[in-house]
C-alpha cells in the first residue's frame, strides 16, 4: 500500500500506469484489425506456402513483435571502459 506522505515515486506510477494504458489500447486496436480481417490468406514461405485466416497471420505477428520488443528492452547497455 502506498503512503499519502508525498513520496516522491508518484511519478513512476503515473509512468507506468500510462504504459499500461498504451499497452491496453494497442492490444485492443490489434484484436478489432484481426477480427475485421477474418478470410483466408496465402502465405508464401522460402520453400513452401499455406494457407491460413489472417486473424491468425496478425496474432502471430502481433506476438513475436511483443517477444522481441520485451527481448530487447530488456538487454542492458554495456558500459565504456574507462
Amino acid at each position: 500500500m502506498k503512503s499519502s506522505d508525498g513520496g516522491g515515486d508518484r511519478g513512476v506510477d503515473r509512468r507506468h500506469q500510462a504504459s499500461l494504458v498504451g499497452v491496453a489500447m494497442a492490444v485492443i486496436l490489434l484484436a478489432w484489425f484481426a477480427l475485421a480481417n477474418l478470410r483466408r490468406v496465402r502465405i508464401d514461405f522460402w520453400v513452401f506456402n499455406r494457407q491460413a485466416p489472417l486473424i491468425l497471420v496478425i496474432v502471430i505477428s502481433g506476438l513475436l513483435g511483443a517477444l522481441i520488443t520485451a527481448l530487447v528492452m530488456r538487454r542492458k547497455p554495456k558500459e565504456p571502459k574507462e
